[in-house]
């Protein structure tokens, strides 16, 4: 094993690892497989080696391996087969040539960008840009459930919603991985939440500081909810085609704001004047440290539905298809 040295440390890297991969798109959970030898790849100068501690389920996971040729620009081969997972946590163990700001032992938290995502797995390299030191007060699961949901909620609040303090937000999916921060974020900017939730997390959307609840089972959120008195709604994913009729009579005209993470097969044009934004996250360290602030100041915290070691994935992924997880599930890839 090769070690990289930094005055106080010395820390043993193995050659090879365990990671997941698949070389096929398809059906994660076929193509989806634990490699017990992924070999190191040479660190890139603005890279730095971590070993991962935690990292946390999304989606997006298992929809890359299923959608891919939609998304990506080059498949997957058995020479070249492709990593799983965007979430993680966990200490540095070697800094590239033109890293700063880190050194061999810091404790991270990163969503790696497209081009070197992976978290599932006991390595990986990760460059300076997607990287911020974890939150002192978290664990290194609860850090894991951060950067991927954490930073997509900020970006749509704040990017690309202009939340402000006073105004009203409609949060579509209160109870989903995104839904979970945006609750929080959007009170400690210090506006009025309603959000849309299932009646058996209503305790749960109620505890994060929702003002209003809307069981989405009895009730229509657009028949609850006053003409034209929504500043912005953001859909975490459930109901993207609301943009098309009910959220033309919520909205406020003119100013009105409509935010989704997934895609609208054919958006209108608002008869309103309202803003229509599809957002793809964007993960980098500015949009980190903001939701890092949030989690120091004690305003934002992160529920754990589940905690799987490594060998499980599978069963997490099942969980996460399940829709009936309340908060992110953890794979835990070392022990702390």
């Amino acid at each position: 094993p090769t070690t990289s040295s930094s005055e106080s440390t010395m820390v043993s890297i193995p050659p090879t690892f365990k990671a997941y991969e698949y070389y096929k798109f398809g059906d994660a959970m076929e193509e989806v497989k634990l490699n017990p030898n992924v070999p190191q790849k040479p660190l890139k100068a603005n890279e730095v080696r971590v070993k991962i501690i935690s990292a946390a389920v999304n989606p997006v996971d298992y929809k890359l391996v299923q959608y891919g040729p939609m998304i990506l620009p080059t498949a997957p081969t058995a020479e070249n087969p492709f990593r799983v997972g965007f979430d993680m946590s966990g200490k540095v163990v070697e800094i590239g040539s033109d890293v700063k700001d880190y050194q061999v032992g810091d404790e991270v938290f990163s969503m790696p960008g497209l081009e070197s995502y992976g978290t599932f797995g006991e390595y990986l390299n990760v460059q300076t840009k997607y990287l911020a030191h974890k939150p002192s007060s978290l664990t290194f699961n609860e850090a894991a459930g951060v950067p991927l949901a954490g930073q997509t909620s900020w970006q749509a609040l704040v990017t690309y919603g202009k939340l402000q303090a006073g105004q009203r937000v409609l949060i579509l999916g209160g109870s989903s991985g995104t839904g979970i921060f945006a609750i929080q974020m959007a009170k400690a900017l210090g506006a009025e939440v309603i959000t849309t939730s299932s009646f058996r997390n209503t305790e749960l959307v109620k505890s994060l500081g929702a003002d209003q609840v809307i069981d989405y089972t009895k009730e229509t959120w657009s028949e609850v909810l006053a003409e034209h008195s929504v500043d912005l709604i953001y859909d975490c994913g459930v109901e993207p085609a609301s943009w098309n009729d009910a959220a033309q009579k919520v909205l406020k005209e003119q100013s009105g704001i409509f935010v989704t993470i997934l895609t609208v097969d054919k958006p209108i044009e608002s008869p309103i004047g309202a803003t229509f934004h599809q957002i793809f996250n964007k993960p980098c360290t500015e949009f980190l440290l903001e939701v890092k602030k949030l989690i120091d100041a004690g305003k934002v915290k992160v529920i754990i539905d589940s905690v799987h070691p490594l060998e499980n994935l599978m069963e997490a992924f099942k969980v996460q298809k399940s829709s009936r997880a309340k908060g992110k599930i953890i794979i835990e890839v070392a022990k702390e």
